[in-house]
């Protein structure tokens, strides 16, 4: 009996929280992930994207010939805080990630340390720098770009290709998701056998959040 009770009283407490968790209704995110206000903020941030790979490029001699766009909203799961230790997202979250792949100006054996050589040092601690990535070192890593952080990745030949991102599995809190390709259609292997081996730029930037309705 004492084990039952215990058991309801789990029960009730979750449900409290959950009711008191200052998460909207589900339909409520989707209408506002569809919102004017939501695309907007979108388009600025990609547009904000956009330009920083066209520094990229333009800084280490790169040719952008195929990118995969990842725009994405989701809600918190109404027991976000509820355990010790566990994180109180925001309601609603939107990022968008762009995954860009580029042609370099010279064969990628010469291009890739030439491009790492020039990317500057992550600062790990106080007074301790990360070091650099290796060039037949499996990506992707973690680096500065010289704007700001990224994952890179390259094509080593003879040894290890890049893989096709591939969207993940949709989750229940996801509320909207839409994957675009420029050019459309073209895919990673096409685009390799058209430009030879390539170098991969991953840039993400959150663009809308949403605050719970009621703090702890």
């Amino acid at each position: 009996m004492k084990q039952f009770l215990g058991g309801i009283a789990v029960i009730a407490i979750v449900a409290l929280h959950a009711l008191s968790s200052g998460v909207p209704a589900g339909w409520r995110l989707r209408r506002l992930a569809r919102s004017k206000a939501v695309r907007r903020a979108c388009e600025d941030t990609e547009e904000q994207l956009r330009a920083r790979l066209a520094e990229i490029a333009r800084t280490y001699g790169l040719r952008p010939v195929l990118s995969q766009t990842v725009d994405s909203c989701w809600r918190a799961s109404r027991l976000d805080g509820l355990f010790p230790g566990s994180i109180s997202r925001p309601a609603m979250t939107g990022q968008l990630r762009i995954v860009a792949y580029f042609a370099p100006s010279a064969p990628v054996e010469r291009a890739v340390p030439e491009l790492i050589e020039r990317l500057p040092p992550r600062l790990r601690y106080a007074d301790h720098f990360e070091p650099k990535p290796e060039p037949d070192s499996p990506g992707p890593h973690y680096v500065l770009d010289g704007q700001g952080h990224a994952h890179i990745d390259w094509d080593i030949p003879g040894g290890r290709l890049m893989t096709a991102w591939v969207p993940s599995r949709k989750s229940r809190y996801t509320l909207r998701e839409h994957v675009s390709t420029d050019p459309d259609g073209l895919t990673l292997e096409q685009a390799r056998e058209a430009h030879g081996p390539l170098v991969a730029w991953d840039l993400s930037a959150t663009y809308y959040e949403r605050s719970r309705t009621r703090t702890r």
